[in-house]
């Protein structure tokens, strides 16, 4: 996964205690987190910032006790704006009940308690949603350039990159968005063959995942086909 696609993806803090807000601003860029950070004090504020940003990929960080919406009413809404959005759910005290409603009924990504001890645990937490939300926005744009894969002149693509007839069947497969295994089961090869015919290909064509292959591809057939846009600007 490249780095354009981890950056692409913003953070929204919504914290009303300025405290806790610097603190976990300061635990973040201690962690390496360089994605763009913006805050909210309160869940009305949340979801107005969400639906001006509704075509960009986040993750939320949500305090679940907000004045006027609570981080439950912030996530179910932010869910209607994007369902694939990516929250983690804090607390200054755990219960079991609001874990479970925010875990299984409300779909969060995780959830934990707000204190020092727990940060650490935050900061992975935080790394592993922008992850997931990058996966997302990849496997997306895949499924957007599918239509414009149908015109591209395979063989152009072969000579160019001097792939085999087997390379360019796996190719073919990927730019549909299937997954190694169906590119197995399509071909009557194994997994691990697949996985070999995928180095070979990469290292040909000078590309790290799928993403960049399809980008690639799509720009030798002098197509326009640019991934989604890079970061975002912080709006205070």
């Amino acid at each position: 996964m490249s780095t354009l696609d981890k950056e692409s993806v913003f953070i929204l803090l919504v914290e009303d205690n300025p405290l806790d807000v610097d603190l976990i601003r300061h635990s973040l860029e201690k962690g390496g987190i360089s994605n763009l950070l913006h805050i909210a004090r309160d869940g009305r504020e949340a979801i107005d910032f969400l639906h001006q940003r509704f075509s960009l990929p986040g993750v939320l960080i949500l305090d679940i006790n907000l004045p006027t919406l609570s981080g439950i009413d912030v996530l179910r809404e932010a869910k209607k704006i994007d369902s694939e959005i990516v929250a983690i759910m804090l607390t200054g005290q755990a219960s079991l009940d609001t874990a479970v409603q925010s875990l299984r009924r409300e779909g969060a990504f995780d959830y934990l308690e707000k204190s020092k001890d727990d940060l650490p645990q935050l900061v992975e937490a935080v790394r592993l949603a922008i992850e997931k939300r990058a996966l997302q926005l990849q496997n997306r744009w895949i499924v957007q350039t599918e239509g414009r894969m149908e015109i591209v002149e395979m063989r152009k693509v072969q000579e160019t990159f001097h792939l085999s007839e087997r390379e360019i069947d796996v190719v073919k497969c990927l730019c549909r968005g299937d997954a190694n295994k169906e590119i197995a089961d399509q071909l009557f090869i194994s997994a691990f063959t697949v996985k070999d015919h995928l180095k070979k290909i990469y290292q040909k064509m000078g590309v790290h995942n799928r993403a960049a292959l399809v980008s690639k591809i799509l720009s030798n057939a002098m197509l326009d086909a640019s991934p989604p846009a890079g970061r975002i600007e912080e709006m205070e």
